[in-house]
């Protein structure tokens, strides 16, 4: 139980880090990426699978250091 207390906690944090760089992104692009992981993210949180889990992002820190 308590894993899945941290695992919801960590998706937590993922979708707000994931809206921060949403909102602070230049490119309309990664600004429509960043959302669409946020709420993937805020969904797993919640205990609910994406439609369309995005294996190729598995978390906004590297994606947001690559477009820097």
């Amino acid at each position: 139980m308590l894993d899945a207390l941290n695992r919801a906690e960590r998706y937590r944090e993922l979708a707000e880090e994931c809206r921060r760089l949403a909102a602070n992104s230049l490119s309309a692009q990664m600004r429509t990426r960043y959302s669409r992981m946020a709420e993937d993210y805020s969904k797993l949180a919640e205990g609910r699978t994406p439609l369309l889990l995005r294996m190729e992002e598995p978390n906004c820190k590297r994606l947001a250091h690559a477009y820097r």
